[in-house]
Protein backbone atom coordinates (compact mmCIF):
# COMPACT_ATOMS: atom_id res chain seq x y z
CA UNK A 1 0.00 0.00 0.00
CA UNK A 2 2.82 2.40 0.87
CA UNK A 3 4.56 1.70 -2.46
CA UNK A 4 1.36 2.45 -4.36
CA UNK A 5 0.84 5.69 -2.42
CA UNK A 6 4.44 6.70 -3.08
CA UNK A 7 4.09 5.99 -6.81
CA UNK A 8 0.91 8.12 -7.00
CA UNK A 9 2.72 10.93 -5.20
CA UNK A 10 5.67 10.75 -7.60
CA UNK A 11 3.35 10.80 -10.63
CA UNK A 12 1.56 13.82 -9.18
CA UNK A 13 4.83 15.68 -8.56
CA UNK A 14 6.15 14.92 -12.06
CA UNK A 15 2.87 15.95 -13.68
CA UNK A 16 2.73 19.16 -11.68
CA UNK A 17 6.36 19.95 -12.61
CA UNK A 18 5.72 19.43 -16.32
CA UNK A 19 2.57 21.56 -16.29
CA UNK A 20 4.30 24.40 -14.50
CA UNK A 21 7.22 24.39 -16.98
CA UNK A 22 5.10 24.45 -20.14
CA UNK A 23 5.10 28.05 -21.40
CA UNK A 24 1.85 29.93 -21.33
CA UNK A 25 0.63 31.21 -24.70
CA UNK A 26 -1.72 34.11 -25.22
CA UNK A 27 -4.65 33.66 -27.56
CA UNK A 28 -4.73 35.96 -30.55
CA UNK A 29 -7.77 38.14 -31.05
CA UNK A 30 -9.03 38.03 -34.64
CA UNK A 31 -10.29 41.23 -36.22
CA UNK A 32 -12.01 42.05 -39.50
CA UNK A 33 -11.73 45.15 -41.62
CA UNK A 34 -13.47 45.98 -44.90
CA UNK A 35 -11.03 47.11 -47.58
CA UNK A 36 -12.43 49.45 -50.26
CA UNK A 37 -16.09 49.04 -49.17
CA UNK A 38 -17.65 50.57 -52.29
CA UNK A 39 -15.78 48.47 -54.84
CA UNK A 40 -16.39 44.96 -56.20
CA UNK A 41 -14.00 42.41 -54.66
CA UNK A 42 -11.37 40.66 -56.78
CA UNK A 43 -10.01 37.79 -54.70
CA UNK A 44 -6.35 37.96 -55.81
CA UNK A 45 -6.15 41.72 -55.23
CA UNK A 46 -8.04 41.44 -51.95
CA UNK A 47 -5.66 38.82 -50.57
CA UNK A 48 -2.58 40.73 -51.74
CA UNK A 49 -3.77 44.04 -50.27
CA UNK A 50 -4.77 42.42 -46.97
CA UNK A 51 -1.45 40.63 -46.62
CA UNK A 52 0.60 43.74 -47.44
CA UNK A 53 -1.39 46.16 -45.26
CA UNK A 54 -2.38 44.08 -42.22
CA UNK A 55 -0.45 40.80 -42.58
CA UNK A 56 -3.83 39.06 -42.73
CA UNK A 57 -5.99 36.88 -44.95
CA UNK A 58 -8.30 38.54 -47.48
CA UNK A 59 -11.64 37.07 -48.45
CA UNK A 60 -14.53 38.25 -50.62
CA UNK A 61 -17.76 38.35 -48.60
CA UNK A 62 -21.22 38.81 -50.09
CA UNK A 63 -22.77 42.11 -48.98
CA UNK A 64 -25.67 42.50 -48.70
CA UNK A 65 -26.59 38.86 -48.32
CA UNK A 66 -28.39 37.52 -51.38
CA UNK A 67 -26.87 40.04 -53.79
CA UNK A 68 -24.18 39.60 -56.41
CA UNK A 69 -21.92 42.22 -54.76
CA UNK A 70 -18.82 41.14 -52.85
CA UNK A 71 -16.71 43.25 -50.51
CA UNK A 72 -13.06 42.57 -49.60
CA UNK A 73 -12.77 41.66 -45.92
CA UNK A 74 -9.40 41.33 -44.24
CA UNK A 75 -9.11 38.99 -41.26
CA UNK A 76 -6.01 39.53 -39.12
CA UNK A 77 -4.58 39.13 -35.62
CA UNK A 78 -5.00 42.36 -33.71
CA UNK A 79 -3.44 41.49 -30.34
CA UNK A 80 -4.07 39.44 -27.24
CA UNK A 81 -7.49 39.24 -25.66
Amino acid sequence: MNKQLLSYFIVFVVLFSVLSIVPKTEAQKRCRQELEPGKQCWLAKCRERCFKNLNGFGSCVEKPTGSDRYICNCFYSCGAQ
